[in-house]
């Protein structure tokens, strides 16, 4: 039994099937790129491009339209051949720029991606890298990275290091646990490339002015946090904390607790206690902006579920390629779930592309559902909500259309987590009339 730190209220402990190779590969660069103007929280990125224009591997294509908004780049060299409305995995709407290759840029970029993933040895550092760029430096490549969140939220990492004066921030903690039972694209990062996630993680540490953090990985990946470990040559004061294998301990307000005993209040953000969170990939994106100038154009994505064992892997991928592109075979009445299975979506379809936010896709097999039914008034919803929310009555409160009766249970302190769906032993889609009512409150 694991004696680590975790949270205290609720949590679940679903089957693990972490069985992905470790090894990150380079998924070729697609011929059409699908750059969806919103790829994370906040107000859609603007275009600034044209249709019929060139464009480079690496160009702003579209720019913040607001405080909270993150600019994008395109990922190939080719021709902007559309900017209309597409729509994402889940068949849900918005605006998009479409890149289009020639076989000759497509070659081009192939070789100079190649060289640049060739020159990032793994577990290499350079210590100084922060003590030679300034906080005004860090900040500004952050902005001009077009980076975001990458755990999931996708929330405009530039917004989360611009602290108010009167914000007194004492820890960034950087999310390690990947609680999610298939995915390891951030597992593999640590283990590839430590040394630079450390650095990213300086770099966070001096663009928010923050003197201590603490990188949290769970106790089932022991070979990240070796690797960690290890690559903590530094002045700055890190440590790296192992915790309780515990679903969702990567959740923001779960980790917090774990880390510092501090519990984020209902409404209130991390930076009311004086944290602020961010996830490993992201600090290895920020290594990426201030040592190489490479903006956020490509990030690891988890292939794995029920599929051939050699198809399940973790690769670079470019933002923009569609999900058909990456190498794996379906199985019959099989459903592709963007992310993993606690709090990804399914897809509707696989033309869509991945985004700043898509950490993983998931091949769930054929699975016969237990059929729906009565509320058997048991709790073990309640006692698996890492909030303390009664998941059973929000869901109720949806599925009646009961939106004000839902706003005043809390139902936005949901972290849609799914614990509850996954401990209701009457198979009750807890979860789905919970995210419903979220969204009508939200409008």
């Amino acid at each position: 039994m694991s004696n680590h730190k975790t949270f205290r209220k609720g949590g679940i402990h679903p089957v693990s099937n972490k069985n992905a190779s470790r090894i990150i590969e380079l998924l070729p660069l697609p011929m059409k790129a699908i750059l969806p103007l919103s790829q994370h929280i906040g107000t859609p990125a603007k275009a600034v491009v044209a249709k019929g224009q060139a464009v480079v591997r690496g160009q702003v294509v579209a720019e913040n339209a607001s405080f909270v908004s993150s600019g994008i780049h395109s990922p190939i060299t080719g021709t902007v051949t559309a900017i209309e409305p597409m729509v994402n995995p889940q068949g849900k709407p918005g605006m998009a720029i479409v890149i289009t290759a020639s076989h000759e840029q497509h070659e081009a970029d192939e070789i100079a991606r190649c060289e640049y993933w060739a020159k990032l040895v793994p577990g290499e550092s350079d210590r100084t890298l922060s003590e030679k760029t300034s906080q005004d430096e860090i900040r500004s490549a952050i902005a001009a990275a077009g980076i975001v969140g990458l755990g999931g939220a996708a929330f405009p990492t530039r917004v989360k290091l611009s602290l108010k004066p009167e914000q007194h921030p004492e820890i960034l903690i950087i999310n390690g646990c990947e609680c999610e039972p298939y995915l390891m694209c951030d597992d593999s990062l640590m283990c590839t490339y430590p040394g630079r996630v450390v650095e990213g993680v300086e770099l966070m540490m001096k663009a928010a002015g923050i003197d201590r953090a603490v990188i949290a990985v769970e106790d089932n990946k022991p070979e990240a946090a070796k690797a960690l470990v290890d690559a903590l040559d530094t002045a700055y004061d890190i440590k790296v904390e192992i915790l309780k294998t515990k679903y969702p301990q990567g959740g923001e307000k779960q980790l917090i607790e774990a880390v510092t005993g501090r519990r984020v209040g209902s409404g209130e953000l991390p930076i009311s206690v004086g944290v602020v969170v961010h996830n490993v990939a992201t600090a290895f994106a920020v290594w990426q902006a201030v040592a190489t100038s490479m903006p956020l154009i490509e990030r690891v994505v988890t292939v794995t579920g029920d599929i051939a064992t050699e198809q399940r892997r973790n690769y670079i991928a470019a933002i923009g390629t569609p999900l058909s592109e990456f190498p794996f075979t379906l199985p019959d009445e099989a459903r592709v779930v963007v992310g993993g299975p606690m709090m990804g979506k399914t897809a509707t379809r696989l033309d869509a592309p991945v985004t700043k936010g898509t950490s993983g896709i998931t091949v769930l097999g054929q699975t016969r559902r237990r059929p729906v039914q009565a509320c058997i008034r048991c709790g073990a919803c309640m006692d698996a909500c890492p909030m303390g929310l009664e998941p059973y009555l929000l869901s109720t409160y949806g599925r009646m259309q009961m939106w004000a009766e839902a706003r005043s249970a809390m139902v936005a302190d949901c972290l849609e987590c799914g614990a509850c769906s996954y401990s209701c032993p009457s198979s009750r889609p807890l979860l789905d009339y919970i995210r419903l009512a979220k969204q009508r409150i939200r409008k």
